[in-house]
């Protein structure tokens, strides 16, 4: 089907400390193995495991790869902490820590292209032990208890590490398809990132250019554009940058962005956008209309590819192949079902729609070789500028319409039947003009916390809803991977709307443990996560799941940041007996908040932020999940429930 990597993919995590370090490591299902710096012929065994092998892992090039150079060049058990410290730090002085290792391995690094976040979250996401190890990396160890301790540690992230590379396997596939379609080394392709391999296959070849920041709108939109927005808003698209730009249109809150252009309703009594619902009835039609392959077809239709690559043929080439594809899957699947050359005519188009959708970002990034930063900027501004305006035509133009949302290629939208015509008429006019095709979608309903987070009910009995954001994080077996927020209230407010179950029966019906979990993580922002239990606070992992408890001795996630709180500022000489008598009381009451903000604690004094949902009552379950914990508390998971439905107003 297509070239496959006969080399073993070896799958390894390394812990290092003061004194000792540990490589842990997993060949096909073999048992987990260990090499230690207590071992002989480390160095021998290490070039056993490089030459001719995949290694696989979790944000190797930033960290493993560099460490386990320094072993393979018999860098010191000190040497080798010092590099550690300097790459978690993000000391560039270090030269063992600024050098790319890249050339030295042939390696997957499953930290590339993942948008998800850190490995304990995946972890946290799919029912693993998160439990950090009780050992300080900072510590020497000295018994052979920590060793076997850190051993296990090390041993659990390997097995996760599996699992997301079993998670990851489309990404890791389309990478092989790729380099057999384009006569790439297979090795190239496991080390390049989707963009870089964009590049390749563009055959883009690095330029600079030296342009103006001005923008400039194509000819054959410029009239049209004009014409459909106020002058204002075009204004904001004088220059480009990629600065949030904020404006009102249509009854929407919009939003101009990197991303694309965002809207959704906001009344305008409305002091700030509210969640929101509205239905097809009898005379009013919810209508979904979005541009087919977008900024693959603006790029084609405006050449707005790089211009590091010879022509924007190139590109169109890449999309057509990629139509014949998956036109190919279409009739196989109606011929003879799915086939093994069904699967490889669809892992065929998903690698080349992969590298479509790749090149804009790519463009934007200035260590890649299709890196053009007028022609991106001019893509994004365009797109955002074409679909707004097609909106606010339609807005203008026809009676009763109302926008619902716009969201970076669509317009969702609600108007009286009577006026659909009227609809297809001018989105005819806009495909015309911009050579770019749409899709009509009769919706049932939709009900929207925000552009990002929504329930679309299609309509279609085969797939009768399509959910967005937090809304997917649902209780079944096809849940996205995202963080844990309570799936089964999602599931509940979904049945309530599209079957009419009670919330009530939904949460009481629930088994699955994970799917009454939240997770929580520290973010870069704050500095550790403590947890309230008992009046007194205790350290937390950087990632924590947790689960409404009725134990109320036991409080809330808190984020803590070290941020001192302001004292309060000293009166002048100058200033009256009683500025001063203030001053010293709210000092002393600074003073007091300080001590007992410490004692309580345990940290210096800074801030304590709530984690935004979660329970005010809450139990870690950082360690494997079986079941539901006997004291769970059903009646918050309700009213959470409940409470989002009642957010909800109608349009």
């Amino acid at each position: 089907m297509y070239e496959v990597c006969e080399m073993s993919m070896i799958t390894f995590d390394i812990e290092v400390f003061p004194n000792w370090w540990c490589v842990c490591y997993k060949v096909g299902d073999e048992p987990i193995k260990d090499l230690t710096s207590d071992d002989r012929d480390v160095q021998y065994i290490l070039n056993e495991l490089r030459i001719g092998n995949v290694l696989v892992g979790f944000n190797i090039k930033n960290y493993d790869l560099k460490i386990l150079y320094a072993i393979f060049k018999g860098a010191t058990c000190e040497r080798l902490y010092k590099l550690s410290k300097s790459i978690i730090e993000e000391n560039p002085d270090d030269v063992l820590n600024s050098y790319k290792f890249w050339n030295e391995f042939n390696f997957i690094d499953l930290f590339d292209d993942w948008r998800f976040g850190s490995l304990k979250e995946f972890e946290s996401n799919i029912g693993l032990d998160i439990r950090e190890t009780t050992i300080s990396f900072d510590d020497k160890i000295t018994t052979e208890a920590q060793k076997e301790e850190v051993l296990r540690y090390c041993h659990h992230d390997v097995e996760a590490t599996v699992r997301l590379k079993e998670y990851r396997k489309s990404y890791i596939e389309s990478k092989e398809v790729l380099a057999e379609m384009y006569d790439i080394p297979v090795m190239q392709a496991y080390k390049s990132t989707n963009a870089k391999l964009a590049a390749i296959i563009l055959k883009a070849k690095p330029r600079k250019f030296h342009d103006s920041d001005k923008f400039h709108l194509p000819e054959k939109v410029k009239d049209y554009v004009e014409e459909a927005l106020p002058k204002e808003v075009l204004a904001m698209f004088d220059t480009i940058s990629y600065d949030k730009k904020e404006t009102f249109l249509f009854d929407n809150a919009v939003i101009f962005g990197v991303g694309g252009v965002h809207s959704v309703y906001k009344h305008p009594d409305w002091d700030d956008v509210k969640p929101t619902y509205t239905m097809s009835e009898e005379d009013w039609q919810l209508i979904n209309i979005d541009v087919n392959s977008y900024y693959p077809n603006m790029l084609i239709h405006f050449n707005l590819l790089s211009r590091c690559c010879e022509s924007v043929k190139v590109y169109e080439d890449i999309y057509e192949y990629r139509l014949h594809w998956k036109q190919e899957a279409s009739n196989e699947l109606k011929r003879n079902g799915k086939t093994e050359y069904y699967y490889s005519c669809q892992a065929k188009q998903k690698a080349l729609k992969l590298v479509l959708n790749t090149t804009y970002g790519a463009m934007k990034n200035q260590f890649n070789a299709l890196y053009d930063p007028y022609m991106a900027g001019t893509m994004c501004y365009l797109g955002q500028i074409l679909l707004t305006a097609l909106a606010n035509n339609l807005y203008t133009k026809i009676p009763t319409v109302k926008i619902i949302q716009l969201n970076t290629d669509g317009i969702m939208l609600k108007v009286k039947k009577q006026y659909i015509c009227e609809i297809e008429k001018l989105v005819n006019e806009w495909e015309t003009l911009t050579e770019l095709s749409m899709e009509f979608d009769y919706v049932a309903g939709m009900f929207q916390r925000d552009v990002n987070n929504y329930i679309e009910l299609t309509g279609d009995d085969h797939k009768p809803y399509k959910l967005k954001g937090k809304w997917s994080n649902q209780a079944d077996e096809d849940r996205d991977l995202v963080n844990l927020n309570a799936p089964i209230t999602h599931l509940a407010i979904l049945n309530f709307y599209t079957k009419g179950i009670e919330v009530e029966d939904t949460i009481h019906a629930g088994t699955n443990p994970m799917d009454f979990c939240f997770t929580t993580k520290t973010g870069r922002s704050y500095n550790a996560t403590v947890y309230e239990i008992g009046k007194v606070y205790v350290d937390a992992n950087k990632v924590n799941r947790v689960v409404a408890t009725k134990d109320h001795s036991k409080g809330t996630i808190y984020k803590y940041k070290n941020e001192q709180p302001a004292k309060p500022k000293m009166p002048t000489d100058k200033d009256s007996d009683s500025a001063w008598r203030k001053y010293f009381r709210e000092l002393d009451k600074w003073e007091k908040r300080k001590g007992a903000f410490e004692s309580i604690t345990g940290l210096p004094f800074g801030r304590l932020d709530k984690t935004a949902e979660i329970p005010e009552h809450c139990e870690l379950l950082n360690d494997v999940i079986t079941e539901l914990p006997k004291d769970i508390d059903y009646d918050w998971y309700i009213r959470f429930a409940k409470n989002k439905i009642k957010e909800l107003i109608k349009i």
